[in-house]
């Protein structure tokens, strides 16, 4: 690991000094083992019926910052929202086709994950494969999918939007209750709003919860894994790092923007935390590893530690799981262990999807602490994107949404 930093390091240095053409190659590289984070989508709407944007009047004036790297790139959805950097009241709602229709009466609401929006259900990242929102829609269902303003937003900002979504999709279709499928970070607002622990309170209108990779348990990816902060910040994906120091051209630059900390912008990735380094050793061999994890300066980076982050996200994992699901939901939950990402290897210190730990997903202790009733826990050969568009998803969620 310490000769791929190196690697790494060395080739940052030379694309800067060889020019725009050098940084291109290394930002390619990089953004390839991403699976193309970062790349600007056309066309998006040819996916939906209609797409609505959406106002949360008590999210007006609340502080959403951005920087480069987390902006919304989709053309489509800037568009709609009227800026790639949209004020925290508003949201997106997706309509797709036969959503007033199709044979299964109760409406299905998707929420995306982390750096996503909604056309990741349709073809992520531009991969060309058939997602599961034209799944469920052959299926029989009536899909509607939610674009959160911020890819990487508070998680209670989002709750809001979510509730506000879910009376849009009754009144639409008149249904008494809707099942709300969430990928990733996107369960985290949905836990959030079901547990009652928004500004507003949960009313009952949702039957079914389906869960698909969220890190119920919480993550420490960003720590446990210091190469990818160097990945992130070479490729300037749609990421966040531990690093709030890296050096560069032999001097430690400046990048707490698009750390994890509180002056970061990635309110939402700080709230996902949680520690897993009793549970799974941490990897010696990782290039500053031990000041990434605890804090303090390596020898690339400087790190404030994973117990501060945890602090600045108001330890929200440790305050969902004393707050379970309302009784009357009925609860899915579905984990990839394949921690293959395209052809490059991500988490693995433990099983996991290449980013959530298998063991977080299935984490539903919390989930169930009210006495919801759990329907199936499942684990999939699939990583963390495949969970998007693969076929067996399609079948599995089909079979939890079955009356």
């Amino acid at each position: 690991m310490l000769d791929i930093l190196s690697a790494m390091a060395l080739g940052d240095y030379l694309s800067r000094g060889l020019g725009q053409i050098g940084l291109e190659f290394w930002q390619n590289v990089s953004r390839d083992a991403f699976l193309n984070v970062g790349m600007e989508y056309k066309n998006s709407n040819r996916f939906w019926e209609q797409v609505e944007c959406r106002e949360v009047e008590s999210l007006a004036g609340k502080e959403q910052r951005f920087c480069d790297s987390n902006r919304q790139l989709d053309k489509d959805i800037i568009a709609h929202f009227g800026s790639a950097t949209p004020d925290a009241k508003y949201y997106l709602l997706h309509y797709a086709a036969g959503w007033d229709s199709n044979r299964n009466a109760v409406p299905l609401l998707l929420l995306h994950g982390a750096g996503l929006d909604a056309t990741s259900f349709c073809d992520v990242f531009a991969l060309g494969y058939t997602g599961l929102q034209q799944q469920l829609v052959e299926l029989g269902y009536r899909v509607f999918a939610l674009s959160f303003s911020h890819p990487h937003g508070d998680n209670y900002y989002q709750a809001l939007q979510l509730a506000d979504a879910i009376s849009r999709v009754r009144e639409l279709t008149g249904a008494p209750q809707v099942d709300v499928l969430a990928h990733s970070k996107g369960g985290l607002a949905a836990w959030i709003y079901l547990a009652g622990l928004a500004a507003i309170p949960y009313n009952g209108e949702v039957r079914r919860y389906i869960m698909l990779g969220t890190p119920n348990g919480g993550t420490d990816f960003a720590f446990r894994n210091p190469m990818f902060n160097y990945l992130i910040y070479i490729s300037g994906s749609n990421g966040v790092m531990a690093w709030d120091q890296i050096l560069s051209l032999g001097s430690l630059v400046d990048c707490s923007k698009q750390a994890i900390y509180h002056d970061g912008c990635f309110p939402g990735q700080s709230q996902m935390l949680a520690r897993w380094d009793e549970e799974f050793a941490l990897d010696p061999l990782q290039q500053d590893w031990w000041s990434t994890y605890y804090g303090g300066f390596g020898l690339i980076s400087h790190s404030r530690g994973i117990d501060a982050a945890i602090q600045d996200g108001g330890y929200c994992i440790q305050k969902l799981n004393q707050h379970g699901l309302p009784p009357e939901i009925e609860l899915a939950v579905l984990a990839g262990d394949k921690h293959f990402l395209n052809c490059f290897p991500g988490e693995g210190s433990a099983p996991s999807d290449g980013l959530v730990l298998v063991d977080s997903v299935l984490n539903t202790d919390g989930l169930m602490r009210e006495g919801a009733q759990l329907l199936e826990k499942t684990v999939l050969p699939l990583n963390h994107l495949e969970l998007l568009f693969a076929r067996g998803v399609g079948r599995w969620v089909d079979r939890q949404l079955r009356d």
